[in-house]
């Protein structure tokens, strides 16, 4: 197991955004059963193997998007649709795996790369221009900083005992006024020293530690693409 969480996070990370993509889109355009199911165990088998750490509140969200996803969806198909209810019920299950699917793609996925190693695949590997490829790298960086601040003030607002949703919305403002004053003066400071570096003013840069495709990243391909293949064809079949 320690391995192939070793091979998993070690894997090109283009390689794993294309295959992440491949999977979103096979899903989408053949919404099928089997189809759905094969992406939603595939997805939750990544996530065991790669040892995902998930976040109480990310999981929580997750499962708050759901539940009013099922609900939302299921008044509507029985309401507008004229649907029965078994009919909708099965509808609806079937985009909740697709959710579910695509959250567990993305948990994945940003919980087994490395920010550096995904910005210096895009350059080299993808060809994308360095300046755009810093910036996921300073999207998948910046996401658990502005997660652990939050975390900071609702602790402190427990221990000081301000944490009331006696009213909501002011609970609420309280906390995202200084969440977006430390974003904005983070942002700041990081524009301010790449100007005083020269980020951006030549057209190729070197890089500390390259990456390459590998022969661990084109057995991932493969597989991956055979599970989609197979669930295609059992999908066409039925």
């Amino acid at each position: 197991m320690r391995s192939l969480e070793r091979e998993l996070r070690e894997l090109n990370p283009s390689v794993k955004l294309l295959a992440v993509l491949a999977g979103v889109l096979h899903a989408a355009l053949l919404p099928s059963a089997a189809v759905l199911l094969a992406h939603l165990l595939t997805a939750a088998a990544l996530v065991a193997l790669g040892r995902v750490r998930v976040r109480r509140a990310f999981a929580l969200g997750a499962l708050a998007t759901l539940a009013g996803y099922t609900w939302v969806n299921f008044a509507l198909f029985v309401a507008n649709l004229g649907l029965a209810p078994g009919e909708a019920l099965a509808r609806v299950l079937l985009l909740d795996a697709r959710i579910a699917a695509i959250i567990l793609y993305s948990a994945f996925f940003a919980g087994t790369t490395d920010p550096a190693a995904l910005a210096s695949s895009l350059s080299l590997q993808l060809k994308v221009p360095y300046v755009y490829a810093f910036m996921s790298f300073v999207t998948l960086r910046s996401a658990p900083i502005v997660l652990g601040d939050l975390e900071n003030m609702v602790a402190f607002r427990r221990v000081k005992g301000y944490a009331s949703w006696r009213r909501p919305h002011r609970y609420l403002l309280s906390l995202s006024m200084p969440l977006l004053y430390l974003s904005v003066r983070r942002a700041a400071l990081l524009a301010i020293a790449m100007e005083s570096r020269g980020f951006g003013k030549l057209p190729h840069r070197t890089y500390v530690r390259p990456t390459k495709v590998r022969r661990r990243d084109w057995v991932f391909a493969g597989l991956y693409g055979a599970a989609i293949a197979l669930a295609t064809a059992v999908s066409l079949f039925q």
